[in-house]
């Protein structure tokens, strides 16, 4: 698993990356140095549920991904099988479109690794 977190967190369009568990502990991360590990993980799951919460009363049932643009960048939320989530942290200037593509494409090959 944190090969392939810090696969994806060298990516160009990736400023860091982490897998977290619903109970908003880090399983894995390759956050910069200037994060607080333990607040991203412990906002994503508290986002994530929140987020369910409103998915169902919408009707729309689980969310599965979720992007948040911000002015300081954008941030990708990714629903993992086995009550974990990945938490993606994209570049300022980075490819969002391929971003996305690539997480949709190879994210299910990181559940047998949660």
């Amino acid at each position: 698993l944190r090969s392939v977190l810090q696969a994806l967190a060298e990516r160009p369009d990736v400023a860091g990356a982490a897998v977290v568990s619903d109970e908003g502990l880090i399983v894995e991360a390759m956050l910069p140095a200037t994060m607080d590990r333990d607040a991203v993980s412990a906002l994503a799951a508290t986002a994530l549920r929140a987020l369910a919460g409103l998915m169902h009363a919408s009707a729309l049932g689980e969310p599965n991904e979720v992007v948040i643009d911000a002015s300081g960048g954008t941030l990708v939320l990714q629903r993992l099988p086995g009550h974990a989530a990945l938490v993606v942290l994209a570049a300022r200037d980075g490819d969002l479109g391929t971003l996305l593509y690539e997480l949709r494409r190879h994210g299910p090959a990181l559940t047998p690794l949660v």
